[in-house]
Parts: C-alpha cells; structure tokens; sequence
C-alpha cells in the first residue's frame, strides 16, 4: 500500500525547514527493476533515502510491524546512540520518521550497491572495498550481540533451533542431490566408490555445520544490501531480524547475483584470503571459535549456497513454464552462462585448508572438466 506520498513530502519538508517544491523524488533502480517503494529524495543539495514500508501489519507472529523493527533496530544499532559511544558503525542514520506513514528517512550512504560494482569491477579493484566490507559485517555482529537484550522484543519469533536445524538440513540435502546430478555430466552415474567417499564426507561437513552457533542478525542478507560510498560499505535493510550463521550471512551478503541486468553474472567477493580476515575478525570477537573452524564454515556455506544455485537453474530449465521457473529465469537471463559460472565457483574457489571442502570442490571440478562445461 502507498501512502500520500504528497502529503509525506510536506512533513519532510517542514522537518528540512525547506519549501516542498526544493525537493526531488527519484526511484532507486536495481538493474532493469525499479523499486516502488524507495526513493532518492533531494533537498537543497543534500541526498537521503526515503524508505516506505508496504506492510501495516505485523507478518505472521510478529509483535511489531518491518516499519517499527526497521526503525527500533537502526537507532539501537547506529552509533549517534549514546549508550554505544563507538564510531565506524555501518548502518545509515534516521534523520525523520513517521510511524502513520510507515515511513523513514535516511542518510544516503552511497550510489551504489556492492552487488551493482561486482558486475562492472574486477574482485582485485574491488579488494579495499571487500576488506571493509568484512570488518564493518564483523563490527555489526558484535554489535549485535552486545545489544541483544534491547533488540529481544523485535526478533522474529521462532523456535530457531528446530527451524535451523530443518533449514540446514534442506540445504545438505539439496547440496547432495545436486552432486548426484552433477556425476551425471560424465555421461552416467556416480561410481560407488565416488558416492561412498562422498557420503562420509557430507556427514563429517553436516555434523560441523550443525553444530555451528548461530549469531543476531538481519534476516535479509545480499549484496544489494549493502551500499558503497567510496570505499566505505553500509548494511542497510533491517526490517527483519533473528538468528543465523554469520558465515551463511557472510557468503550472500559478498556474493553478487547480478539480477535483473542484461549481462549478469554470479561474482564472488571471497577468496582464501578475505575468508582468513574475516575468521581472525571473527576469533577476536566470538569466544570459543578457531580461524581454521571459521574458514571451514565459510567454505561449507559457499558450497551450498552455489549447489543451491546450481539445483534452482537445473530444476527452472527441466521446469521452464513453471511459474517460479520463470520468474528466475526473468531474473536471471540465459541459464546456460549461469550454470557455467556457478559450476566454475564450485569448483575453482580455494577458501580454507579443510580437507572436506577440497574434497567436494575436486569431485566437482572432475564432473565438470569430464563434461567439457569448463567455459567461464
């Protein structure tokens, strides 16, 4: 639903001290899709974001509305809050906000999203941003937990260890079913021997993940979350939070989909070395915890966050009048690059040391090279 968008600008503009005809609208664009309900809203020279929440009510079992736990979280989490006195938190500030109209008023932290660079910059030109971006996800982490008690009411309401536990599942599950598919390439079935060293090795992984603490956090994590000024990335969207694994938030929020843009394609932000700052980051932060463990569940989240990809193209080109088929492949444009690229990422990226993860990535790289679907 829309509000008087009109009406909203006059509250802005008594707020700016401005006259309304000062100020600009313009929608914000991702790709060819534009957003219908956020805007860059101009006033004398100086940008912000003008946000309005669609949903007036609370969804499903929720307490508060996305408007009143976007907001409650941003002025929890951003530093101008005294009881936080520590600078360099990346989350843009509320300048104006109406509760009637489900509406905020943001800083502007960028013209540009991290998603929207990974397409048209290589990962090298990019590595100061990524550098950032892990420290500023890690500061947001712990900042998380430290305000993890006024944030309580405003968690999504779940029972989350039977929730992750049966999404995690999915996923290994999925991830499985897609390297029985992917033996296929070789022109038949996986060799019993290939499946029984994959089997123990997919129970060692599921075990780790399982028992892998989640930490607070939004629930909507991807890289066009994450807005870039300069070198300087702010996380934004926060309308929804509660518990996940930081190395599964980790892995969208530095992988770019490219969605909705004539030429997209999947890029990665992470390689062995960003994953090795973002665990000693993590370590120095998160009791209990090793790099060599925090490395591994990266690489285990990268696998499946890919194979999860991989299983979504097959099933949308086996399926293509289906309707969830077609609203991925609008999005994302030709399969066939994005199967190659995808297949490429499983196979080529080098993360961590575990053994496991260089197991699966060998596996694959070998069903891959027998296909000849080596293209990049």
């Amino acid at each position: 639903m829309h509000y008087d968008l009109p009406q909203i600008i006059e509250q802005i503009a008594v707020h700016l001290r401005v006259a309304p005809d000062q100020i600009e609208l313009a929608p914000i664009r991702h790709g060819t899709l534009e957003r219908n309900n956020v805007w860059r809203l101009t006033a004398m020279g100086q940008s912000y974001l003008l946000k309005q929440h669609l949903i007036p009510r609370p969804i499903g079992a929720a307490a508060f509305t996305p408007f009143q736990v976007e907001s409650s979280v941003l002025s929890t989490l951003h530093p101008d809050n005294p009881d936080l006195p520590e600078a360099g938190y990346y989350v843009p500030r509320i300048y104006w906000q109406s509760e009637s109209a489900l509406c905020l008023l943001l800083e502007w932290c960028g013209d540009t999203t991290l998603d929207a660079l990974a397409q048209d910059t290589s990962t090298e030109a990019l590595k100061p941003i990524t550098q950032n971006a892990v420290r500023a996800f890690c500061q947001l982490e712990d900042r998380f937990a430290k305000c993890a008690g006024d944030l309580m009411p405003y968690i999504y309401p779940l029972d989350y260890p039977e929730f992750l536990r049966r999404t995690l599942q999915s996923l290994l599950d999925r991830g499985r079913k897609t390297m029985d598919y992917l033996a296929w390439m070789t022109g038949g079935p996986m060799r019993a021997s290939q499946a029984a060293t994959i089997d123990q090795t997919w129970e060692r992984v599921s075990d780790r993940l399982h028992r892998a603490p989640p930490t607070l956090g939004c629930l909507d994590y991807n890289a066009r979350n994450v807005v870039v000024d300069g070198d300087t990335p702010t996380f934004i969207d926060f309308a929804s939070i509660g518990w996940d694994w930081g190395e599964r938030r980790l892995v969208q929020s530095l992988n770019s989909l490219g969605a909705h843009r004539l030429g997209g394609n999947f890029v990665t932000l992470l390689d062995r070395g960003v994953v090795g700052e973002y665990a000693r980051q993590v370590v120095s932060r998160r009791a209990g915890c090793s790099e060599t463990e925090i490395a591994a569940q990266g690489d285990y989240h990268h696998l499946l966050f890919y194979l999860s990809i991989v299983y979504r193209l097959m099933q949308a080109t086996a399926q293509p009048e289906d309707d969830e088929s077609k609203s991925l492949l609008k999005a994302w444009g030709d399969a066939k690059p994005r199967f190659q690229r995808a297949l490429n990422l499983l196979a080529d990226a080098n993360l961590s040391d575990d053994a496991d993860a260089t197991q699966i990535r060998e596996f694959i790289a070998e069903f891959r090279d027998a296909s000849g679907e080596n293209g990049s």
